[in-house]
C-alpha cells in the first residue's frame, strides 16, 4: 500500500496509473507450452510451464513459469529479444535456459515464444488460452 502511495506521488500529474506499471493477478494472460518429443530448439531446462504476458508502459512483458518434476510452479522468468533487459531482470536465473552457445543462439531459441508471448498479450486481461492455441 504505501510502495503504491509512493509511486502514485511520484508519477505526479503523468498520465500513467500505478496498475500500468505494476501488473496485477489479473491482468496476465496465460498459455500452457511444452516441450515437443525430439525438438532440439526448447530453450528451456523444464519441459513444460506457462507462457505468461502482460502490459506494462506501453510495453507486452513476456514470462516463463516453470513447472518442475513435481508439477509446482517455479519463479517466473522475463523473456525477450533484447539480451541486456533480459539479462538483468532474471539476475541469478541463468539456469533456466538450456546451454547455448552465444547470446545469439539463445535469442533464436526464445524469439518464437516472445512473439507467441507478445500474441498473448493481445487477448483480454485474464484469459487462458488452451496449448497451442497461437
Amino acid at each position: 500500500m504505501m510502495a503504491t502511495v509512493l509511486l502514485s506521488a511520484a508519477l505526479g500529474s503523468s498520465p500513467l496509473t500505478v496498475n500500468s506499471i505494476v501488473p496485477e493477478a489479473g491482468d496476465f494472460r496465460v498459455q500452457t507450452i511444452r516441450k515437443a518429443q525430439g525438438e532440439a530448439d526448447w530453450p528451456f531446462t523444464a519441459d513444460e510451464g506457462y507462457l505468461m504476458c502482460a502490459p506494462s508502459m506501453g510495453q507486452k512483458l513476456v514470462y516463463f513459469v516453470p513447472q518442475n518434476a513435481e508439477g509446482e510452479n517455479e519463479y517466473p522468468i522475463n523473456i525477450d529479444t533484447n539480451f541486456m533487459a533480459m539479462a538483468i531482470i532474471n539476475v541469478g536465473r541463468g539456469d533456466a535456459f538450456r546451454a547455448y552457445a552465444n547470446y545469439e543462439d539463445l535469442i533464436k531459441r526464445l524469439s518464437p515464444y516472445v512473439t507467441m508471448g507478445k500474441r498473448l498479450c493481445d487477448q483480454p486481461a485474464g484469459t487462458v488460452i488452451p496449448e497451442s492455441s497461437l
